[in-house]
This record gives C-alpha cells, structure tokens and sequence, in this order.
C-alpha cells in the first residue's frame, strides 16, 4: 500500500462520541412532544442544513427550542447537543504528531459551529491544546466551513483538489460504510472503521504505524 496522506473522520474516529446522549437528555426535558418535534426536524433537515453551514447557531438553536412544545431554553438545546463527547484520549493527539513525521495528516468531518467549537474549548481544558487544527493536521476540512457534506462525492473530490492530493496515495478511515463507500468512488482507499476500536490498532493492522 503506497501511502503518503492520511485522512480521518473526527467522530468515533478520533473522538469517541455517544451519539443517542442528545436525544436521550432533549425527550427527558421535553418529554413525548420530543419525538414529533425530531420527526419534523428530520423532515426539514435541519440538521444537515446546520451542519453544511445553512444557518447560523442562533437560528439552529431556536429552531430546535421552539419546535418543542412547550419551548425549551437555547441553553438547554445548547448542553443538550453537546453531550455527545466522550473522550478524546492523549494518546491519539501523540498519535497524530507520530503520523506527520511519516505522512501528511488531514481531518475530513461532518461538523457544525457549535461542535467544533466545543471541541477546542475541550482541548484546551483537557490538555492546553490551544491550535488543534494546525498542530495535529497539514488540513482540515469542516463540513459547515466548506459547506459540503460526507457522502457526497463533491466533498472529496474538494479535498483532493485543494490539498493536491492523489486518491491512490490516500487512505481515509470513517466510522460510516457510506462515507466510505463514497471516498471509494474517487478512488480513495478507504475503510469503515469499527466504532470502539482504537484508531492505533487499526492503522497497525494496515501497516500504517
């Protein structure tokens, strides 16, 4: 396998995340008018409009509120939707500085303001990490700053495009067998990577680390 750049999702990738907690602590505040409310969210995509940088934070949180009835505080959408984190181990930062002495390292992810912010707030709490993107990755791409979004096969044809990269000499590791199959497409090598594995492990069993 003839690898020079490496590209990884963020979430349950690199940062474990329990997707269900958001759903979970919203029915728990606003009780069974919670499931139409996310049926209708769902049906108007606001979440994917939000995460390809549709709306801005402040419209997303007041169309989550007031689509629940009665409404709930902006703050408790806000703690609500950030409650998916879990852990983003010390180990897998060392890991990244490792990669880049061997390859270039790029993060490819579906994110929003609100998560990406809470991630380097996190960082810097956790482990004084005070530029993230720069220090650990050649480039990162966030879904609502390039207003594109995985599996569309526009995102990675960007990606290559601006880092100038070669698909055959990439390999990219998501957590969804969509993504993957779409980075294929392009010519990615690519690999669902099975959620609860370390990424440390799984890049050994390529021979990647």
């Amino acid at each position: 396998m003839a690898v020079k750049h490496i590209i990884f999702d963020l979430g349950n990738v690199l940062f474990d995340l329990d997707l269900g907690q958001t759903g979970r602590i919203l029915h728990s505040l606003a009780g069974e008018s919670y499931a139409s409310a996310h049926a209708k969210l769902l049906r108007d995509r606001v979440f994917e409009i939000y995460e390809v940088g549709g709306m801005n934070t402040e419209e997303f949180l007041d169309t989550v509120r007031l689509s629940i009835d009665p409404p709930l505080q902006a703050e408790q959408v806000e703690q609500a939707w950030n409650s998916i984190f879990v852990d983003f181990p010390r180990a897998r930062l060392d890991l990244l500085l490792r990669l880049r002495q061997r390859y270039q390292v790029f993060l490819l992810s579906n994110i929003n303001d609100l998560h990406a912010n809470w991630i380097d707030d996190y960082l810097l709490r956790e482990y004084g990490v005070t530029d993230f993107q720069h220090t650990y990755f050649d480039g990162v791409y966030y879904s609502h700053l390039i207003r594109l979004r995985k599996p569309n096969l526009e995102i990675y044809e960007y990606v290559l495009a601006d880092a100038e990269l070669k698909p055959e000499e990439t390999v990219f590791f998501d957590d969804l067998e969509p993504n993957v199959l779409a980075a294929r497409q392009v010519g990615i090598q690519a690999f669902v990577h099975p959620i609860g594995m370390d990424i440390g492990l799984h890049l050994k069993e390529l021979g990647l680390d």
